[in-house]
């Protein structure tokens, strides 16, 4: 029950809009053991500190209570502007389970209840979000609760064909850093060129793969507006590694190229500015690869160089595992100290062309890589295919990680995300799947309470429940651990039994199959997998 605060709240928004820029005031919370009747579980839940909820019994007036309370140290703070409760502030040092039980010994007191404690819910608005089946599959809606990146500085340099930085996507996401273009080729040696990176203040494309690639990591979220990236706060930065006229607008790989030293060079650069003011930490991204059949191992020379100093400086690299559906993956993902990342389909299967290895079981990991919606040149969007899109959906994960925890080191961001990844191959790492599939809602619990754990672990849920669509856009189902395994399916039902939706992904709009929008009420939910299968209840309100 949420109990509103009345008068007694008008001067703390006063003072909140009129105080000295720098100083915070944040509601102080505790936890409160509950006991559910239902479940005949006991959790806890938040509740406001220092203050209660009371109702006074008939016969007794307002002034005699509050003399009566003022005498034990309990003050009469205000009346709700609805019905007949009262805000009571407690003694100081005195914490809600011992004000509520001292509040109920009280003859004049009816009822007693906490001032509970209610959080924003960051379903995004943005505008094709439900293209987006990605995003509940690894749980990202979940991971928002905790960290949107926009706590800490942390930047996505993107080192592929360059990012159109006039989308709309990525608005303000350039400010403070400089993109740059790095040349392949014998030309880097001609004029001013000297072998390194010259600066680009307005990003130019060779195709349209590295502004689909900074969508997927770093699209601006709930902004009302086409989709939202892994990190909603992540800066990027275009580093170019690719001339423009070698790329057609398809960026057929046969005609598009880059080489050792441009990547390098790109490195060597990253490494110069990571832990900048203008820069914050520095994620590197690296969506191409050239096959290990043909480039070999990455075990020495310029590229291995390159990718020793970015890492020896704290830069963390990804990169895509290759697109050949081969059994080694391919350089740069190959490179010791680079996260090596592949694709997952829909149905959270090994997707047909990724590339796996036995170094996967080390320093691998899986994101969902087919029909993947994001951004494309000219402020468009566009579906993408690849490993290409896999890793900076990781990369964007880490994003989040680092600016939640900035006092992370590169092996612990790493750590996080390896050891809160579903596990879909074989049980452990394995070649094909690595460490498992991106959680985004499981890493950053790990990272803020110490334990991945959570209602959706053990049993389905769904999240938010009760859902609103009209305000909320997507109500998202989790599927409990021991469930995890190809073949997902969720149907819909109503409380009679009735089929209203079903769905291979774990998303709903509010409409059936008809595509009309619900009425409100109860609906059952059952999710299913090659494993088991789950059913849950989830209130819909208009």
């Amino acid at each position: 029950m949420k109990v509103p605060r009345g008068a007694a709240a008008w001067p703390l928004i006063f003072l909140l809009c009129t105080v000295p820029v720098g100083r915070v005031f944040a509601l102080k919370i505790e936890r409160l053991a509950r006991f559910s009747v239902s479940s005949g579980k006991t959790s806890s839940m938040e509740v406001a500190g220092g203050v209660a909820s009371v109702k006074f019994s008939s016969g007794i007036s307002t002034p005699s209570a509050s003399v009566a309370l003022a005498a034990a140290g309990f003050i009469l703070s205000g009346r709700a502007p609805h019905g007949d409760w009262y805000l009571v502030s407690l003694p100081v040092s005195v914490g809600v389970a011992q004000g509520l039980s001292s509040l109920k010994s009280f003859g004049f007191v009816s009822e007693v209840e906490p001032d509970r404690v209610y959080r924003a819910k960051k379903v995004p608005n943005d505008t094709y979000l439900s293209r987006q089946y990605a995003l509940p599959q690894v749980q990202a809606f979940g991971a928002w609760e905790y960290e949107t990146g926009f706590s800490s500085r942390v930047t996505v340099a993107v080192i592929d064909t360059g990012i159109d930085s006039t989308h709309p996507e990525f608005a303000g996401k350039f400010a403070d850093s400089v993109s740059q273009f790095c040349d392949p080729g014998a030309n880097k040696f001609i004029g001013t060129d000297n072998s390194a990176c010259i600066p680009e203040a307005a990003p130019a494309q060779a195709c349209y793969h590295g502004t689909s690639v900074a969508g997927v990591a770093a699209a601006l979220g709930d902004n009302a507006l086409g989709i939202a990236g892994m990190s909603w706060g992540a800066r990027l930065l275009s580093m170019r590694v690719f001339r423009t006229g070698d790329c057609p607008a398809d960026c057929d790989a046969n005609a598009c190229g880059t080489d050792d030293w441009a990547m390098a060079d790109a490195l060597a650069f990253l490494a110069s500015k990571n832990n900048t003011p203008g820069y914050g930490k520095i994620i590197a991204n690296m969506s191409l690869g050239c096959p290990n059949a043909d480039c070999g191992d990455c075990e020495a020379g310029v590229l291995y160089n390159g990718v020793k100093t970015a890492v020896n400086a704290g830069v963390m690299i990804f990169a895509a595992a290759g697109n050949g559906g081969d059994t080694l993956i391919d350089t740069p993902a190959s490179c010791p100290g680079v996260v090596a990342v592949g694709a997952t389909d829909q149905q959270d299967r090994l997707a047909s062309f990724s590339n796996t290895d036995s170094t996967m079981a080390v320093k691998g990991l899986t994101a969902p890589g087919v029909d993947i919606y994001t951004t494309t040149v000219g402020g468009g969007y566009t579906s993408v295919s690849g490993t290409s899109f896999s890793s900076p959906m990781a990369a964007g994960l880490a994003a989040l990680l680092w600016s939640a925890k900035p006092l992370y080191s590169p092996g612990q961001v790493f750590g996080v995300i390896k050891n809160s990844a579903d596990d879909l191959g074989d049980p452990g790492p394995d070649r094909n799947f690595g460490w498992g599939q991106i959680n985004a809602l499981k890493a950053l619990r790990l990272s803020v309470t110490g334990s991945t754990q959570f209602a959706g672990s053990k049993k389905a849920v769904a999240y938010p429940n009760p859902f609103r669509p009209k305000t909320q856009r997507l109500v998202t189902f989790t599927v409990p651990e021991d469930m995890a395994a190809p073949g997902l399916e969720l149907k819909i039902y109503t409380s009679e039994g009735e089929l209203v939706k079903k769905l291979e992904a774990l998303e709903w709009d509010g409409r059936n199959d008809a595509g009309a929008a619900v009425a409100s009420g109860i609906y059952i939910f059952r999710i299913k997998t090659d494993k088991s299968s789950a059913v849950g209840k989830l209130a819909l309100i208009r």
